[in-house]
């Protein structure tokens, strides 16, 4: 099953919510709005998206 993972960046938080290819949301959350927090986020839902996009105002 294909996985998509769509960010809402602020300056300290990252929405996440992850789909699948028909659109079902699989998980939602927040993390630190850094790399470390938004891999470790996938990490421990163990979600490894193949495509990651981000809300860009």
């Amino acid at each position: 099953m294909k996985k998509s993972a769509g960010l809402d960046v602020s300056l300290k938080e990252v929405s996440i919510c992850v789909v699948d290819e028909d659109g079902k949301v699989l998980a939602r959350g927040v993390a630190p709005a850094d790399p470390d927090g938004i891999a470790g986020w996938l990490k421990n839902m163990s979600i490894a998206p193949e495509r990651i996009v981000h809300e860009s105002g």
